[in-house]
């Protein structure tokens, strides 16, 4: 499954953001984008103005109509809105970096500074900085890193929010300098729905050591637990996700 569509930036008109940005969403079976109010929040927030979403939301229209009636799992939608080229909506069958059956594995990646982020903590199309902590992450045998400043700050997950649970408060660390996740702000608008209060704090590398529980989540994988560590808080998120990614038959 590959289907692609592009609007030029001449079919659009103004109202583009200061760069590239990215959106990775998640396609349920029944050809909805679930959490798409909260990513189209993220592009408006991000400098994208009324023409643009329009043409964005016209451009995964169409890109859903080529879809089967019923489409399998793991089906992904990326965005990009380039201020320089236009708008292209992709969609594809991908794995998500989350998709680690025994646990997340999690390596902390020191980095020199905090990523340049676009308005209101967007997405920027260009992941060079996060790709290369991935990268040095899985040479070093793990599949999430996790970004920390030379002082032990965490910054944020290389593809996934960190979230820290200790007793009823989930710790996550403030976006900037993490990216504004869109699985992050569908998660503290129903934390009551799981028992615990989320907090924006810093949160330090010696916090994940001493966790209840360290979740990685994203908007496309959905929620995962550290390898070293169970989490009831990762399959509760996942339950509620999926009911939303694999509504029932009929």
């Amino acid at each position: 499954m590959n289907v692609r569509v592009d609007l030029p930036r001449s079919a659009i008109g103004a109202g583009w953001p200061p760069i590239a940005l990215r959106e990775t969403c998640r396609v349920a079976h029944d050809r909805t984008v679930p959490l798409w109010p909260y990513h189209r929040r993220r592009l408006q927030n991000g400098g994208c103005g009324a023409a643009v979403l329009e043409a964005v939301e016209s451009a995964i229209e169409q890109a859903l109509d080529h879809l089967p009636r019923r489409i399998p799992s793991r089906t992904r939608l990326t965005v990009l809105v380039d201020p320089s080229r236009g708008v292209s909506v992709v969609v594809q069958r991908r794995l998500s970096s989350l998709d680690a059956p025994s646990g997340v594995v999690g390596v902390p990646v020191v980095v020199d500074r905090a990523p340049e982020l676009p308005p209101g903590g967007a997405k920027p199309a260009d992941r060079a900085f996060w790709d290369d902590a991935q990268r040095q992450a899985a040479a070093a045998g793990g599949h999430q890193a996790i970004l920390v400043s030379p002082d032990a700050l965490v910054l944020d997950g290389g593809t996934a929010t960190v979230l820290v649970r200790r007793g009823e408060t989930v710790l996550t660390p403030p976006s900037p300098p993490a990216i504004a996740g869109v699985a992050r702000a569908w998660l503290i608008e129903n934390a009551g729905c799981f028992g615990v209060t989320i907090v924006e704090a810093e949160v330090r590398l010696s916090d994940l050591e001493e966790a209840d529980e360290v979740v990685y989540l994203n908007a496309y994988g959905g929620a995962r637990a550290d390898a070293q560590k169970d989490s009831s808080l990762a399959r509760a998120i996942q339950r509620e996700l999926d009911r939303l990614w694999l509504p029932p038959k009929g």
